[in-house]
């Protein structure tokens, strides 16, 4: 603890940043006199406003919330997010939350219709003009970095949503706001002149409802507005009700543009700090598209505004659950090449194969829901030109299998992948566990759903997928080809969307250590976890597999880099 106090105060302060869970921070700043008022600021600078699903607030006294806070998130905020639970999960909110009190289910009491959006409208107004905007407008000039509003998972009729209210309070540290995340309904758009934030590095919009011609008209504005530091632009709309009623034209989006271009509020301020009309977003390094419609991502392609980004990461997902991800750490996607390689040939999957030759350095490529029948599998052959970056591979093709065969050219091509997942079509491959097939690979995944029809040649018992383990195990290790690096497999898993635990499916680990005495033969004498698993010697090598638990599966994919589901 001595030599830490000799390192810089600034040093210190963004090692803990790397800090995520907050009780850890608390129990950092415990921990001795001199790190209280290190850790502090960094527990205070996120303050997260809780509001029930399901009920609409009740007339509250904004006084007596604010009372609930304390003078450091005042002090020290940096970000302020808004998110909506339900009332089973109410434990499960941590306790320096700011609550909203809404109607207590205890009294009995229901809320008709036309009841629950008057207390809605009143409600809201509280929520914006008395809470939020008050809460900004207290935070010291140039402090507030980030704000974040997600409503994507909520459908309810009366909860409480952002407003214009809150919107211009924003605008008030349009200089100092660098992350942006906001679900766009149609009546925040009444204003397009606050659409103005030139240091945004970070933007999400979500579209809700019907769309409107007028909400993208307020997306371009803010576009350009942080057209020279954008780096991060997310998009995402919700398809429980068709959003693009209204934008059913192919120039929908253009018109839309044309409406911007040619407004002579917001593009004004535009022209008055000296940019054009057209722009382009050239740091643009993430680019997300989730389930919005396709002609909105091609016009935000030939329009320009993307196609000059040095795109290192992009997704594309359409409702029908067709995604494309295409992932580098540092190359260039060369992303002008993608929808003329598509619109060239009649068939995606022979556009994507050339498409994948005109660059390099890929590190991860998601492929999934294209009809297989259609899409196919040759374009794997253009992976060979990432061979020197590519790490992860998944796909997932509706009506069609991955074949051996292709998995062990892949492995040929690639040496250095390190994780692949996808329904297989002869069950377990038996390359995955040899060192000269796959020299690194860490991961393996057979996605084919348990329970599947399908599923002809894969037990469905936990205790017959590790047979299947073990056995492919002891075959390459008699052969002395077993691979070093392999350590997880696993079996049509689905994870839980926030807690990535296990719901359903079957994974193990795989254990190895050297032995050089007779007696460490003895489990009793060495820390070897294989409880219901099984263990096998060949030599001086000890190899154990095990189960995988599904609340100890998220910490155990941590440990190895992260997730790797297949939108991770």
């Amino acid at each position: 603890m001595a030599k830490l106090q000799q390192l810089p105060c600034e040093l210190i302060t963004h090692i803990l940043s790397y800090i995520k869970v907050p009780t850890d921070l608390i129990d950092v700043a415990l921990t001795c006199r001199w790190l209280y008022p290190v850790a502090t600021p960094l527990f205070y600078e996120k303050l997260i406003i809780a509001i029930r699903i399901g009920l609409p607030p009740i007339v509250w006294d904004a006084d007596s919330i604010f009372g609930k806070l304390k003078p450091q998130w005042i002090q020290y905020v940096r970000q302020i997010g808004i998110i909506y639970y339900y009332q089973d999960c109410e434990d499960c909110l941590a306790p320096w939350y700011l609550h909203i009190p809404d109607i207590n289910l205890d009294t009995g009491w229901a809320v008709d219709g036309t009841e629950g959006m008057e207390l809605k409208q009143v409600g809201q107004a509280l929520f914006n003009n008395q809470l939020v905007e008050k809460l900004i407008t207290r935070i010291p000039p140039g402090q507030l970095k980030a704000f974040n509003f997600d409503t994507r998972n909520t459908m309810d009729l009366y909860s409480v949503d952002i407003s214009i209210v809150t919107v211009r309070a924003l605008y008030q540290y349009q200089n100092t706001i660098s992350q942006l995340k906001i679900t766009l309904r149609e009546d925040l758009a009444n204003d397009c002149t606050v659409y103005d934030f030139p240091c945004l590095k970070y933007f999400k919009f979500e579209v809700k409802d019907r769309s409107s011609a007028r909400q993208y008209h307020c997306i371009y504005a803010l576009l350009s507005s942080c057209r020279n530091t954008l780096e991060e632009f997310h998009c995402h709309t919700d398809m429980f009700d068709n959003p693009f009623v209204e934008l059913s034209l192919s120039t929908a989006f253009e018109d839309a543009y044309n409406d911007w271009r040619n407004c002579g509020e917001c593009s004004q301020q535009q022209l008055l700090r000296g940019g054009e009309k057209e722009f382009g977003l050239p740091r643009l390094k993430v680019w997300n598209c989730k389930e919005m419609d396709q002609a909105f991502f091609e016009f935000c392609f030939k329009s320009g505004i993307v196609q000059k980004s040095p795109l290192q990461n992009f997704l594309t997902q359409d409702a029908e659950g067709n995604a494309l991800g295409l992932y580098s750490k540092y190359s260039r996607l060369n992303i002008s090449e993608l929808f003329p390689s598509l619109e060239r040939y009649p068939n995606n999957g022979l556009g994507l194969q050339k498409y994948l030759e005109t660059f390099e350095g890929l590190s991860k490529i998601i492929v999934s829901s294209f009809h297989g029948r259609e899409f196919g599998i040759a374009w794997t052959a253009g992976l060979k030109h990432h061979a020197n970056s590519l790490k992860q591979v998944h796909v997932k093709l509706t009506g069609m299998r991955f074949p051996v065969k292709v998995l062990e050219e892949l492995g040929r091509n690639c040496r250095g992948l390190e994780v692949f997942a996808s329904e297989m079509e002869d069950g377990l491959p038996a390359c995955i566990f040899n060192k000269d097939a796959f020299p690194k690979l860490k991961y393996f995944h057979d996605t084919t759903y348990i329970g599947s029809p399908e599923w002809l040649d894969i037990p469905l018992h936990s205790e017959q997928c590790l047979s299947l383990v073990y056995g492919a195990l002891r075959n390459e290790i008699r052969e002395g080809d077993l691979s070093e690096t392999l350590k997880i497999v696993c079996f049509g898993i689905r994870t839980e969307f926030s807690t990535q635990k296990i719901v359903q499916g079957h994974a193990f680990m795989i254990q190895r250590r050297d032995i050089d005495f007779e007696e460490d033969r003895d489990d009793s004498k060495i820390d070897w976890d294989v409880a219901d698993g099984s263990t096998l010697f060949y030599r001086n090598l000890r190899m154990g597999v095990r189960g995988i638990e599904a609340l100890e599966y998220p910490e155990i994919m941590d440990r190895l880099g992260g997730h790797t589901d297949l939108y991770g």
